[in-house]
């Protein structure tokens, strides 16, 4: 429905192969690229669909069913996308007050390498308020370096039939947990669902691997979303935000070993564009399925925060 040329809504179904899409936007200058990627990807599965049709006859092929659930995921995707979008004022705000308590909680350890980092990022963030098309890249760059990295996660192989067993806290967790896994006031506050787990950290904090395993990935996004992936038996374990490497892939290491050094301070290496505060970024996949990390790991030197995410 279009009125005084904003558009407030886009419903497009596409019940040939049981494809349903509900997309509401409110910012008008989003919705073409939207529904131009929608109709892309319906267009995709229906020349798919013609082909196969021959060999698919009496029913729709499991080749069908893949292509179908891709186009059903990237439209999924561009919502959240147009979600984080929709907040980029708001999450650049939050990143300058986050900068400016982090300064004053930490004012008898800050050091004139923090200062200047600080500094370098406000002036950033600043920049960004006034620059909305450059923000908003960084925003969608930052979401896809996520979302390749959870990918990759969730996709690695493990031992056969092993069982991923109980886990060592990544980081200390004495600041407690700013956001849980699925945390609705994340969701709330970034548009984006929440995977993991967010344990603030001071910035450069330690980061050990969780279990024994091999190093998978090691991801350098620059200023974007860097992240470390470990292949357990049983499952895998992310680490995002990650501002200083400390190993290789393919290399062994065991549950407590010295993995990454933690970052997340905006403006700063490994942090991405979405990061309000230094911490660590935890995922866990157990037997192919993302998991909330809180089940595996030991409780009782935990306390619940209510920091920044």
């Amino acid at each position: 429905m279009y009125r005084r040329g904003v558009a407030k809504e886009a419903k497009i179904c596409y019940t040939n192969v049981m494809l349903h899409v509900e997309i509401e936007i409110q910012n008008g200058k989003g919705i073409l690229l939207t529904i131009g990627s929608v109709i892309v990807a319906i267009l995709v599965v229906q020349t798919f669909m013609g082909e196969r049709a021959t060999a698919a006859v009496g029913g729709v092929d499991e080749s069908t069913v893949h292509v179908v659930q891709d186009a059903e995921d990237q439209i999924h995707r561009l919502r959240i996308e147009q979600a984080v979008l929709d907040r980029r004022e708001e999450i650049v705000r939050s990143q300058l007050r986050a900068l400016a308590q982090e300064r004053e909680e930490r004012a008898g350890q800050w050091s004139e390498e923090d200062e200047q980092q600080s500094e370098q990022a406000r002036m950033m963030l600043v920049e960004l308020l006034q620059d909305r098309a450059r923000a908003e890249q960084m925003l969608r760059e930052s979401l896809r370096q996520l979302w390749d990295a959870e990918g990759r996660a969730l996709t690695t192989v493990s031992a056969p039939r092993a069982k991923l067993g109980e886990l060592v806290w990544p980081v200390n967790p004495s600041q407690g947990i700013s956001a849980v896994f699925l945390d609705e006031a994340y969701e709330k506050t970034f548009g984006i669902p929440h995977k993991g787990i967010d344990i603030p950290v001071m910035q450069g904090s330690l980061v050990r691997a969780a279990a024994d395993g091999v190093v998978e990935k090691v991801t350098d996004n620059g200023l974007g979303f860097n992240s470390i992936i470990i292949r357990h038996e049983g499952g895998a374990t992310l680490y995002g935000h990650v501002n200083q490497f400390l190993v290789k892939e393919g290399q062994t290491v065991h549950r407590g070993s010295p993995i990454a050094r933690s970052g997340g301070r905006p403006g700063t290496p490994g942090a991405g564009a979405i990061s309000t505060g230094p911490h660590l970024h935890f995922e866990v996949i157990a037997d192919g399925v993302r998991v909330d990390p809180l089940t595996l790991l030991p409780r009782d030197v935990l306390t619940l925060g209510a920091a920044k995410p």
